[in-house]
Parts: C-alpha cells; structure tokens; sequence
C-alpha cells in the first residue's frame, strides 16, 4: 500500500509541474505504424487502407503501470494526392485515464517517379480523468479535493514525410498549441501545459535477392522535448521472404527491445518485448506489446503495407 501511495503521489507531482514531458504514450512497435508518431504518413501506403490494433502494457509486475491501447485506420484518396486517417487511443497510468481522438489529412506530392513527399496535420482531443482516494494519500498532503475530476484538451500535431521504394523519413511534432492543463480542485493552475514533442526518423532497405528474399532495414528515431534531453533510439530488422521478421531496437542506453512478427495474406501479427537496465529492473520483467493489422482494399502490385 505504501508503494501505491507513493507512486500516486509522484504521479500527480510529475502531471502537476510545468516541465512535465512524459504526456504520449509509450510505443515499441512504431515501425509497424509510424503514422502513430507522424500525421504525413496517412496514405503512404498506396494500395491499402491499413487497420492497426495495438496494446501495450510498461512495467510488467508494477501495480497501476502505464498501459495503452489504440486502433488507427489510414487511407490514400483517389486521386492519390490526399491521404485521410483516424485513431482512437486509450492510456492508463495509475489513478490516470486518457481518452483520445485524432483525426488526420495529408497532402502527398510526387517530386519524381520513385520519391513522393508529403505534409500532414493531425487534430486531436484528449480527455484526461483522474480517480484517486484521499485513503491513498494518508501521510502525505492531499492533492484532490474530490475523488473524481476530468479535463479536456485539443491540441494539433504536424508532420513531413519523405517515402520511396527503399527509404522513407520524417519529422514531426506533437502537442503543437501546448494547451494548457486546467484541473479543478487542486493545486495546478494555468502554467501547466501541454509540452511539443519532436521526432525525427529514417530508415533504408538493403534488399539481398535468394532463396529467401533477405531485407535488413536499419533505422534510427530521435525524440525529444522543450524540457527534456534527445533520446535516440537506433533499430535493426531482418525480413524473411517479406512473411517474417525479427529485429533488436536500442532505446536511449537503457533499455533494449527485441521483436518479430508475420503476415500471412492481408493480416499481420507483431510481438515486442522491452528490457529495461535501469533501476526499475529490480521490480519488473519489462514490456510487452502486441500489434494487430489488417490491409483494406484491392492489392495492385506485389508486396505488403508492412514493409
């Protein structure tokens, strides 16, 4: 219980300080569904219309940790110069719930006939709700005046997106409008706010023709925010036949995530595991999350939307 208590307790000092940067989920299956960190990627996948489902469970073995869910459908217009593209996202952390909507519009223009660049805007709204027991705070001052209290926030992200046949690339940034966090009945106030995030990514195909069809994609993704240092992550995957693949992602110094995942016709399945060398090593066995896809639509060439 005084576990619980304390980490509630850090909980709400971390939500309630202005240089907060720990507001997105946490992802480890991004290179299955970089339109999740980057709105200009709705409709790079031409001959789909791609349904991913995801969840993801930070921690294993702490009580109250992070978990998050979502499902995200994106789509290229007829006209092959407009991408569209909806998620719905659900994040847990503790006494903390997060419900969100995002919806997406892409523009996509072709500089040559193997590269295409495009811009997207994402509108988003986020519903925080926060659940506590002034039981959960015996010892320490309370935070909450009511046991229950909820917020809205809008917010806007934006992002550039460079693709080809063996590369693509991007930079975004989320929480564009940094709008503020009002939570009646506690101490926090108008200087809380939304903080931006940037990521920028890439990633290159080196292709080995065979009997198996070797690819080995490296990529690297560096985030970072107004109040918090870059944190790069830096990947590598082995695709089997464009059916399996394996890969190992670096994460930061501390951390390192191993995955695979297949297809089989239009349906994908991903698995990731997150192995932590910080001092949370001692209270969890690390992280799990678990990617579902679908792939909409008429194929008009060969290949998968996952690759």
């Amino acid at each position: 219980m005084k576990m619980k208590r304390f980490l509630i307790y850090i909980i709400f000092s971390l939500f309630g300080a202005s240089a907060f940067s720990q507001q997105l989920p946490l992802y480890s299956q991004y290179l299955e569904n970089n339109y999740i960190l980057n709105p200009g990627v709705a409709g790079s996948e031409k001959n789909f219309s791609t349904l991913k489902l995801s969840v993801h469970k930070q921690w294993i073995g702490i009580q109250e940790s992070p978990s998050t869910q979502y499902v995200s459908l994106h789509h290229l217009l007829g006209n092959d110069m407009m991408g569209v593209g909806g998620m719905i996202f659900h994040d847990t952390f503790g006494p903390i719930r997060m419900i969100g909507v995002q919806s997406t519009y892409a523009y996509h223009l072709k500089v040559n006939n193997k590269l295409t660049v495009s811009f997207g805007m994402n509108a988003i709204f986020m519903q925080y709700i926060l659940r506590i027991s002034q039981d959960d705070f015996y010892g320490y001052e309370p935070i909450l005046t009511r046991e229950r209290t909820s917020f809205t926030v809008p917010d806007a992200s934006f992002g550039a997106y460079a693709y080809s046949k063996n590369y693509w690339g991007g930079i975004s940034i989320m929480h564009v409008l940094q709008s503020k966090m009002k939570i009646t009945g506690t101490w926090m106030d108008d200087s809380n706010k939304m903080v931006r995030h940037y990521f920028v990514m890439g990633c290159y195909r080196f292709a080995f023709p065979g009997q198996y069809h070797l690819e080995i994609e490296p990529s690297i993704l560096m985030k970072f925010t107004e109040t918090t240092p870059l944190q790069t992550d830096v990947n590598i995957k082995l695709h089997i036949n464009k059916r399996f693949y394996a890969g190992l992602s670096v994460r930061g110094g501390d951390s390192f995530v191993t995955m695979f995942g297949f297809t089989f016709e239009d349906y994908f399945f991903g698995m990731a595991y997150d192995w932590t060398f910080s001092d949370l090593a001692a209270h969890t066995s690390g992280s799990q999350e678990l990617v579902f896809g679908w792939n909409l639509g008429i194929k008009t060439r060969k290949g998968t939307a996952f690759y």
